[in-house]
C-alpha cells in the first residue's frame, strides 16, 4: 500500500460536484436564516462549497427544493434569492 500525501484539503462543490483544493472554492456559510458567501472561511456556522464560476450559481438556481440538502435544513427560499443575486453579481461574465 502507498502513503496518501497529505495535500491541500479538499471540498466538493454543491452544484457541479467537482473536487478541488478548498481554496479555490467559495464557502457559503448558514448564519441563522441567512446564507453569506464567506471568502475568508471564517463566519460560524454549516458550510458548503461551490466553484467561483457562473455555471456553477445558475446550476445551484435551478436546484431548487434540492438546495435544502446542501445545509442539511431547509433555508428559506427569500434566503438564497438574496444570495444568488450576489453570487450572480459576483461571478458575471466580463462584458
Amino acid at each position: 500500500m502507498t502513503e496518501r500525501g497529505r495535500g491541500a484539503p479538499e471540498r466538493t462543490c454543491v452544484a457541479c460536484k467537482k473536487r478541488a483544493p478548498q481554496e479555490e472554492l467559495l464557502r457559503l456559510a448558514l448564519r441563522g436564516a441567512e446564507v453569506e458567501p464567506d471568502p475568508k472561511r471564517a463566519l460560524p456556522g454549516r458550510g458548503a462549497y461551490i466553484c467561483r464560476r457562473a455555471e456553477c450559481v445558475e446550476r445551484l438556481a435551478r436546484m431548487g427544493r434540492r438546495r435544502d440538502g446542501v445545509f442539511k435544513k431547509p433555508v428559506q427560499e427569500q434566503a438564497w434569492t438574496k444570495l444568488l443575486s450576489r453570487l450572480r453579481r459576483q461571478f458575471a461574465p466580463a462584458p
